[in-house]
């Protein structure tokens, strides 16, 4: 019995990066390899390549809503190669035979996100069809290789947006006229499987405030679709995916809990006999470090259009102690934005000399110098042309101007001065 063999889809990149909003956004591009491993060579009569939505897992209860139907590129049709596929002879050492080929994405697709009730995810399928080498009544044998990919979106390099999103973040709210809370970060934009520094700094404004503990977490709120045949089909999410918090057991800050959280006063801290906490008397600075977790494992990416929404905001929480004992949690949260890293060479953009139109402006630039020249009475005319065909520079050299001196010395001031430049 002859064997079927494998197959292998193999992109060149796991991860498809769009730049820009839906409406905005270029198609991208999808190269990968197809791999066929047997033991001796085979006809293969078609191959195609698909680019569709992930299919849902009887053993998953969330449902996939992607819009995208299918996108489909033919490597090999009727034992002919496509046009924009290549395909590599079969290597007898290896037993195998590899084609290659391209395929376009369309660029208002939705990203790939997975909450609990829904999920947007794709994949690659390849699907080949081949017959026995020497039995022509062999029926064929049909071969399917899936592999997963990922549609990340990210903003434009050069657009308002992305500029604003990266400028450093300072943030500050007065609860209750009473103590006055301010958050600092580098930047707005967070990329996944990274540390993040945030800042906080607590300034009173009251006297009798105590600090119990103080932290920082990166919440998640995600919306969605959640039931196709119930009323309620939207539902949201609200998830911390990572926290930092440290504890003021003692007016002491060596003996705080809290890891690698930093504490800076400008002077020594109050010392309260049998109460916890720190006195707040002064400003109080505290530095911590989030560790984003990895992406689409514990945290999505910022969506802001398609069936699922998916939003971010950084959090510095602080529990307080007034002057009647009472306690308060108060948070001071702000939006970021959680982004992948787009590696420079991926976002390199064509210089503008790279272009066509930098030759464009070269001949218009020496058309307006000449026609200066030629616009001069002792010039002759010629009709413009773009190619500069009626245009000769022997026949129209530059004027040349120099100083009559001699109405200068004879002493005529009205002669000098309206012959001081001539021809």
């Amino acid at each position: 019995m002859l064997s079927k063999g494998r197959l292998q889809v193999i992109p060149d990149s796991p991860d498809v990066f769009l730049y820009g909003s839906p409406r905005d956004a270029r198609c991208a591009v999808i190269t990968g390899r197809i791999i066929f491993t047997t033991k001796t060579p085979r006809p293969v009569c078609s191959l195609v390549a698909r680019f569709r939505p992930k299919q849902e897992d009887m053993l998953n209860p969330a449902m996939s809503v992607a819009c995208l139907s299918e996108v489909t590129c033919e490597v090999v049709r009727d034992g002919r190669i496509g046009e924009t596929c290549t395909e590599l002879p079969y290597n007898p050492a290896t037993g195998q035979k590899m084609w290659r080929f391209t395929m376009g994405v369309p660029g208002n697709i939705g990203e790939s996100v997975f909450t609990p009730s829904a999920f947007v995810a794709y994949e690659i399928v390849a699907e080949l069809r081949t017959a026995a080498p020497l039995v022509s009544w062999t029926p064929f044998c049909r071969l399917t290789a899936y592999t997963p990919i990922a549609i990340k979106r990210v903003p434009s390099s050069d657009s308002v947006w992305s500029s604003v999103a990266s400028e450093p973040m300072n943030v500050t709210a007065v609860w209750r006229n009473r103590v006055e809370l301010t958050s600092i970060s580098s930047s707005r934009v967070i990329n996944d499987s990274q540390d993040i520094q945030i800042s906080g700094v607590v300034r009173p404004l009251v006297k009798g405030m105590r600090l119990l503990r103080a932290g920082f977490e990166l919440r998640e709120f995600a919306s969605g679709p959640f039931d196709s045949v119930g009323d309620n089909r939207t539902r949201g999410h609200t998830s911390v995916k990572c926290s930092h918090e440290i504890g003021f057991a003692s007016s002491d800050t060596s003996y705080c809990q809290g890891g690698d959280v930093t504490i800076r006063m400008e002077f020594p801290a109050t010392v309260i006999q049998r109460r916890a906490g720190i006195v707040i008397d002064q400003d109080i600075q505290i530095t911590g470090c989030l560790k984003v977790p990895k992406a689409y494992e514990g945290v999505q990416y910022d969506i802001a259009t398609g069936p699922i929404r998916v939003t971010h905001e950084l959090a510095f929480a602080i529990s307080i102690v007034d002057e009647c004992g009472q306690v308060h949690n108060v948070r001071l949260s702000s939006v970021v934005y959680v982004f992948p890293l787009v590696s420079p060479a991926l976002a390199d953009l064509p210089r503008y000399e790279h272009s066509d139109k930098d030759i464009l402006l070269a001949a218009g630039r020496r058309w307006s110098l000449e026609s200066v020249a030629a616009s001069s009475y002792a010039a002759p005319e010629y009709p413009w042309s773009p190619d500069h065909r009626f245009f000769e520079a022997s026949l129209s050299p530059p004027p040349d101007y120099h100083i009559n001196s001699t109405a200068i010395i004879a002493g005529n001031p009205a002669a000098a001065q309206a012959g001081s430049l001539e021809q």
